[in-house]
């Protein structure tokens, strides 16, 4: 179990922000994000709590008495829906958590007192979106496929682009184009996903963080729950994971390469956030 406290993220250096910065050249930005609603991924069914929107002031009754109105809206869900980043207390090993820590040293009735989603800082750096599913010359991986070493490689060359230290690497696999065609079976229990050896090999490149288009990272079901992508990711190395990314324009044009823009919000304790990510080119 490792011990050091601080995530992949400090391996995006002011050096490399800057650097990334200049691949902003023609102002075009791409929206990587999905929409906040009732139809969007869920999560596991039993365990994330269903989103769910209703006003708690309405225009109606708040401009009863004069000719100011004004709403105001309640939300209530899970924050590892929609497009989101886990944190990295969103999954424990063996008790323990990224740095080593007991899971009851670490946590308490208000949240998580170490590694909360008030820790993380924003993501500005370069991304590599390496285009599995494009390169192999398919719409979308099979349901179970993982990603291997190989296949990142193969990516790699066709792309023309290597993973360097302090990217955040997005791999597409094509899943996400089924949750605007299928939604009941993208939520469903099989998808494909990045291996644990792949991630680990990025994260060996210098990678800071991973990202894919499916609801879960690593192919599903794993094939071994001891082993899955998020523990050697989230617990072992201290790499925050970004789900339910879309891919598609960015691959549609052949971006792979930009500037990446990705801003967690800052709820003390979380194990996750909703996020708004986008490419600059």
């Amino acid at each position: 179990m490792v011990t050091a406290q601080s995530s992949a993220l400090s391996r995006i250096t002011s050096a490399q922000v800057q650097k990334a910065l200049q691949l902003a050249v023609e102002g075009r930005v791409y929206d990587l994000g999905l929409e906040i609603n009732e139809q969007m991924p869920q999560g596991l069914i039993g365990q994330f709590t269903p989103f769910s929107l209703c006003f708690r002031a309405t225009p109606e009754k708040t401009g009863a008495q004069g000719p100011f109105q004004y709403a105001v809206e309640t939300i209530i869900g899970t924050l590892h829906t929609s497009t989101h980043i886990d944190g990295l207390v969103h999954v424990q090993a063996e008790n323990r958590i990224y740095g080593g820590d007991f899971v009851s040293d670490a946590r308490d009735d208000r949240g998580w007192k170490k590694h909360g989603m008030e820790t993380v800082p924003p993501l500005v750096g370069r991304c590599v979106m390496l285009d599995v599913a494009g390169v192999k010359g398919v719409d979308a991986l099979q349901d179970g496929y993982e990603i291997t070493i190989d296949d990142l490689k193969r990516s790699c060359s066709a792309q023309i682009v290597e993973v360097e230290p302090g990217d955040c690497v997005l791999v597409r696999t094509g899943k996400i184009r089924e949750f605007y065609t299928n939604p009941a079976k993208f939520g469903g229990d099989s998808q494909p996903g990045v291996g644990g050896d792949a991630a680990v090999w990025l994260y060996e490149q210098g990678m800071a963080a991973l990202g894919t288009d499916t609801s879960g990272i690593e192919p599903s079901p794993p094939l071994d729950w001891a082993n899955t992508t998020h523990r050697m990711m989230l617990v072992e190395r201290g790499v925050h994971l970004i789900e339910n990314l879309n891919l598609d324009e960015l691959a549609r044009d052949g971006i792979c390469k930009a500037l990446f823009v990705c801003l967690p919000l800052k709820i003390t304790g979380a194990t996750g956030s909703w996020v708004r990510p986008v490419a600059i080119v």
